[in-house]
């Protein structure tokens, strides 16, 4: 019991103590009776607030335990990451970068489950997808080849991968998504374009929300 809870007692009983003492004075009630009913009304207080206490601890253990949970979700999770692979081509003392494809990685602490690649137009709407099962962080990555991109020159397209943790998966709905807009650009070499990726943006849902 803290030293707060302890002078609310206090104060409580010489509360109990004014009020009940003066009218058992003038009543029917011997003292042994009095004694009794100082007792039991100090019983009540107390259990009051041992009820009190132990919901507190049960609070402060329950969002402890969920604190840890968290931390441990954070230390292990996957962090999927894109990157556009490119070609070197040299002609005449000048060098282009022609895209080829790209490459998905797992730069995060724990493998990534379930892990869908979507290829999405400029209105989001799907042009291509690709679902491996887990990709184990630090492994090779995984090839990713678009097909038919040059019909989307000059457009922003998105490759979008969605995946789990393995932490968890069966209790947790948790979803992550990794998002890398890019631009297509047609290169003056017939059948040839480039890839100009934009920032990567990490996004963390509930559930197996639609792109």
């Amino acid at each position: 019991m803290t030293k707060n809870e302890v002078i609310g007692l206090i104060v409580a009983l010489s509360l109990v103590a004014v009020i009940l003492i003066p009218s058992l004075l003038f009543s029917k009630f011997d003292t042994a009776q009095a004694v009794q009913i100082i007792l039991m009304t100090a019983l009540v207080l107390v259990t009051i607030m041992y009820v009190k206490r132990t919901s507190e601890i049960s609070e402060a253990t329950r969002r402890q335990s969920q604190e840890v949970r968290e931390q441990t979700i954070i230390a292990s999770r996957p962090a999927i990451i894109q990157k556009a692979i490119y070609e070197k081509d040299i002609w005449e003392g000048s060098t282009s970068d022609y895209f080829v494809s790209f490459e998905i990685y797992n730069a995060g602490a724990g493998p990534a489950i379930e892990l869908e690649i979507l290829m999405l137009d400029k209105d989001k709407k799907l042009l291509q997808s690709e679902i491996d099962t887990f990709l184990r962080s630090g492994t090779e990555p995984i090839q990713f080849n678009p097909t038919n991109l040059m019909a989307h020159t000059n457009c922003t397209c998105y490759l979008l991968c969605r995946y789990r943790s393995i932490l968890f998966s069966a209790t947790d709905e948790r979803w992550y998504q990794t998002w890398m807009p890019f631009d297509v650009i047609r290169a003056s070499a017939e059948g040839k374009f480039y890839v100009k990726p934009h920032r990567l943006e990490f996004l963390e849902v509930v559930g197996k929300e639609s792109y």
